[in-house]
């Protein structure tokens, strides 16, 4: 292979192999394939050089091989987000080899600042995602289980056990008891597959709880109302303390909280939000959002979803995601600025509101 520096390389991933295109000082493309495994990896890198700039398409294969090639070859990679990558650059063929030249000529074309780039997240932000992630899939098996224990009253014609009432231990071994003969050994058997579950997610939690002891951002979140121990790390893990972000308003986006625009000559129409980014995330805020409004505690965003449902008529659906959305500003702005939350009046809302009520008499 000839010899020169300053090369733009792109790395198209598959479940098992790689698509790799090499655009040299000259102009000159070369390309090389492989597995994926780490053997395969091991002989890609031995391709690559220092001065290199290589692009990958987010995955979590993408970021592991990204941080290996950081430590190993000391290179500058760009991780892209691979659904903006498709909109700035279409082509007309589709296939691995074309999309490693794609990015190849995207890292040669422009520079960080004007792509899609996702930043490589941190050990500690890693070890939190990793976390959740086995935390909520377990939530998930449990809320299965639960599922299928309810189901055993129904196949029975027991029909005032409400999966509500299955929530608790107490609740769920009492219920039981009204059982008979294969329904009883039935739910008995749903029962250990339960507590086995909820033994795995007190561990976890402890792991989290590990992870986040005596971070002070976790910390600082956690003051405000509604924002819990999930939520705080979670946003952690998946924004960061603010740094990536250049103002409030590209964290909204980064949520996926912001509605799409569709432009067409002079008619600008909103449509549903985008649904970017981390969906754990956004439905931990949309969450955190309605503790939010009933609090006692809430500040300027509570009146902002008062005002949006009382005096604009807004649904309260619309109306909560507009707050989820404000809660994630707000979030980002006490890490940019390391303050705590206070509780502030929103002067704004009160004056809409007095206005409207003028109007109104």
């Amino acid at each position: 292979m000839k010899d020169c520096e300053g090369r733009n390389v792109g790395i198209d991933l598959g479940k098992r192999t790689h698509e790799t295109k090499i655009i040299w000082k000259d102009g000159k493309v070369t390309g090389t394939n492989g597995k994926t495994s780490p053997e395969g990896r091991k002989k890609l890198y031995a391709l690559l050089r220092a001065s290199d700039r290589v692009a990958i398409e987010v995955c979590s294969l993408g970021m592991v091989m990204a941080k290996e090639i950081k430590e190993q070859v000391g290179c500058d990679v760009v991780l892209l987000n691979p659904s903006q990558v498709a909109l700035i650059y279409r082509s007309v063929k589709k296939n691995d080899k074309e999309d490693a030249l794609k990015l190849a000529r995207l890292v040669q074309k422009y520079t960080d600042d004007e792509l899609p780039t996702v930043e490589l997240p941190t050990e500690h932000e890693e070890s939190i995602r990793q976390i959740l992630t086995e935390l909520r899939q377990l939530k998930n098996d449990r809320t299965k289980e639960i599922n299928r224990l309810h189901a055993v009253f129904l196949e029975c014609g027991i029909t005032e056990i409400k999966r509500k009432d299955l929530a608790t231990n107490e609740n769920r071994d009492r219920s039981i008891k009204i059982l008979k003969g294969f329904a009883l050994k039935q739910a008995e058997r749903s029962l250990r597959r339960i507590g086995q579950i909820e033994e795995q997610i007190d561990e976890v939690e402890t792991e989290l709880d590990k992870e986040i002891e005596g971070d002070k951002n976790v910390e600082a979140l956690m003051g405000i109302p509604g924002v819990g121990k999930q939520l705080a790390a979670s946003y952690i893990a998946f924004i960061g303390d603010g740094s990536r972000y250049r103002n409030v308003s590209t964290v909204g986006a980064a949520v996926g909280l912001v509605p799409k625009l569709d432009m067409s000559s002079t008619k600008l129409r909103l449509g549903h939000i985008t649904k970017c980014g981390n969906s754990n995330l956004r439905s931990l805020l949309i969450l955190a959002a309605w503790s939010h409004v009933r609090s006692k505690k809430g500040g300027a965003i509570k009146d902002k979803f008062l005002y949006m449902t009382g005096t604009q008529s807004k649904s309260k659906k619309i109306a909560i995601v507009a707050t989820a959305r404000k809660l994630a500003e707000l979030m980002y702005t006490l890490l940019k600025t390391g303050t705590s939350y206070e509780k502030r009046a929103s002067a704004a809302v009160d004056k809409l509101a007095d206005e409207a009520l003028c109007l109104a008499s």
